[in-house]
């Protein structure tokens, strides 16, 4: 019954395997108002599910709009092809608005109004909110042509009436059609949306409160009338408390010093003693950690009342005079056409976090950098309770968390304060035959003790003879940088070789490995091109093996014993699964994820650490567990690496 009706909207001849099950879970979470974890490997079609079930749900009463949250425009541009298939192969329309942020969207950025790259998000909202409320003829000319009086124009309605009926729009297209008629493409966006039936953004536009009250309001959405979907919702714990962390520079503090000068602002020496409290705490941070390593705070080593000799009154009035001040100098920038960026404001923000939350989930640090031969003091703020960001989602009316390695259940729920009454879970195995893909475990080496010199030397020389055995293009993922460092200066090979750095792009390699047949790409855990990027050629793998060196445990350091602690108290013995293995197994998963992209792809996945063995494998897919092939001597692994790939039958 449920194929069948599925096949009403469903733009393909074929379902993939294990695709009808998918369907058949995100149509029961949609319909009866359930919070879905679907674990589905790469493969499985998740994206189209989510609209076939939609549709499906639709059909059987009014389940209100559809809210998909992505990570990146790749994944948004996926949705807005799969919309357009389903509307070109059946009878169903679904009115979509894209939306991606309001400074990419802007016609003033692109065309070089002023130094955008210069500015922040929170300053380039501040200066488009003043040009909105500037009188005629200084305002923007964009956003003049869709509101008159705060109303859509007749020209905005028109637009949209021919722009968007039958048809799905990627972002650089509608910015384009907006541009030709004068329009600001991201308020056409906002506008569409109130007539959308799916709406599609990025994470941000819901967890963060402001873009969601602001979006809601335009959408025409309530939280309990609305369906939210996080794709790939492995990385929802980590992106929503980077949303939740807060840093400074001693070389802010000097800019909004510069800025007190030049326009005048008697500071009161505020700035002078914040840079030295931060210098203060920035040497002892260097002495006790070393240079790049964040030092946390206790409460008496970050009160900045007590280093200043002021009560918290007395400090929150020298901040209302600089805020004021800051939005005096916005104001003159503005005018003369310089970016409308006040660092007195963005030190203002800082200072009134630090100084008001004291929380039990706050953690404050101190770092010190290195950048060209100077040393850079910063503090930081954060807050290690995710769940402030995230539990919103049990007031909505049904939520999806979807992943290909969605494979915890119980740490998403906790972490992200899921209402567990309303929970439900699916976890499918991979579509993709399980003789193509040879998992192998090195247990001869381990990182635990990665530093030490004679487990480098061992681990490198392995490699080499692994590498020498495999005639293809190789990942090679690393725990850290500085072990990735020692151990590919130690490999003896003429292969090609390209390394992760800060400033790699991911076309770069995806260039690299299209111009070598037999080459070696070396990146971290969580790094750009270990996650979230596919590594592919006309839907095929680029790799033949991936190689991951190590257990990518979080580093152990200060931050990650404050978070121990504190969900010790909050989770008790499931602490250190949540703080540690959780994560590691994420990176495992997303790390092994890069090879394997279609029916038509082989590889082996080679592990290089003993302890995957212990409460890891536990915890990772039944099928992986069942493949697992555990080796000492190098001889037998290289051995089999070589009859996997001359035989077309899996080795055991």
């Amino acid at each position: 019954m449920i194929e069948n009706w599925a096949r009403r909207y469903f733009p393909y001849p074929e379902f993939r395997t294990h695709q009808i099950k998918a369907i058949e879970f995100i149509f029961k979470v949609f319909l009866n108002g359930r919070i879905g974890l679907l674990s589905s490997p790469c493969g499985t079609g998740k994206s189209v599910s989510v609209l076939t079930a939609y549709l499906m749900a639709r059909e059987v009463e009014d389940i209100g709009k559809l809210f998909i949250l992505t990570r990146t425009k790749n994944e948004l541009e996926i949705y807005a092809r799969e919309l357009q298939a389903i509307a070109d192969n059946s009878k169903a329309f679904l009115r979509a608005t894209l939306i991606i942020s309001r400074q990419e969207m802007c016609p003033l950025v692109k065309e070089g109004r002023f130094a955008a790259e210069r500015m922040d998000y929170r300053s380039f909202l501040a200066y488009c909110s003043r040009l909105k409320k500037a009188s005629k003829g200084s305002s923007c000319p964009y956003y003049s042509r869709v509101f008159k009086d705060w109303r859509p124009s007749k020209e905005a309605t028109a637009f949209l009436e021919e722009t968007c009926v039958n048809r799905v729009l990627m972002p650089e297209e509608f910015y384009e059609e907006a541009i030709s008629h004068g329009m600001c493409p991201y308020e056409l966006t906002r506008l569409a949306a109130a007539d959308s039936d799916v709406i599609i953004g990025n994470y941000n536009h819901f967890l963060i409160e402001e873009a969601r009250r602001s979006i809601f309001a335009r959408s025409r959405m309530q939280m309990d009338s609305v369906n939210i979907v996080f794709d790939e919702a492995h990385s929802l714990p980590s992106a929503a408390m980077g949303l939740l962390s807060d840093e400074v520079s001693t070389r802010t503090v000097s800019r909004a010093k510069k800025e007190t000068v030049k326009y005048g602002v008697d500071d009161r020496g505020f700035l002078k003693l914040f840079k030295s409290f931060m210098e203060g705490l920035g040497k002892k941070a260097m002495k006790l950690v070393g240079i790049g390593e964040n030092h946390v705070l206790s409460r008496e080593e970050s009160s900045l009342t007590n280093f200043l000799r002021l009560s918290e009154n007395s400090v929150f009035e020298i901040l209302d005079f600089l805020r004021e001040e800051s939005d005096k100098i916005v104001l003159l920038k503005m005018e003369s056409g310089k970016p409308p960026v006040s660092y007195i404001a963005r030190i203002v923000d800082f200072v009134e976090r630090w100084v008001s939350e004291d929380y039990e989930d706050t953690v404050k640090y101190a770092r010190v950098d290195e950048d060209h031969g100077k040393k850079v003091f910063r503090l930081g703020i954060s807050s290690m309770d995710v769940s402030k960001t995230t539990r919103s989602l049990n007031k909505v009316r049904s939520v999806l968390l979807m992943s290909g390695t969605l494979w915890d259940f119980d740490y998403y729920r906790d972490v992200l304060g899921l209402d567990e009454r309303r929970i439900t879970t699916l976890s499918l195995p991979s579509p993709f035959k399980r003789e193509n893909r040879l998992i192998i475990v090195d247990k001869s080496v381990t990182t635990k003790y990665e530093l030490r010199e004679e487990m480098v030397y061992k681990i490198s020389d392995r490699l080499n003879r692994i590498i020498d055995s495999i005639n293809g293009r190789i990942a090679i993922y690393f725990p850290s940088y500085e072990l990735m460092e020692k151990v590919s200066s130690r490999l003896k090979t003429d292969t090609p070789m390209i390394k992760e750095d800060t400033k790699i792009r991911v076309r770069q390699v995806l260039k690299f490995l299209t111009e070598n047949d037999k080459c070696i790409t070396l990146g971290v855990a969580r790094g750009k091109i270990s996650e979230g990027v596919d590594l592919t050629s006309e839907g095929l793998s680029l790799l033949s093996a991936v190689i991951i060196v190590g257990l990518p445990y979080p580093k152990r350091n200060e931050m990650h014993e404050a978070l121990l602690k504190y969900y010790d108290k909050k989770f008790g013995d499931k602490a250190f699964e949540y703080a540690s293995t959780a994560p590691c197994i994420v990176a495992l998963a997303q790390m092994a994820g890069r090879l394997i992209r279609s029916q038509n792809d082989r590889g082996i996945i080679i592990i290089m650490d003993s302890r995957v063995y212990g409460k890891i494998r536990k915890k990772l897919p039944q099928d992986w567990q069942e493949d697992m092939e555990a080796y000492l001597k190098i001889e037998n692994l290289v051995r089999d690496v070589n009859r996997f790939f001359q035989s077309n039958q899996r080795v055991k």
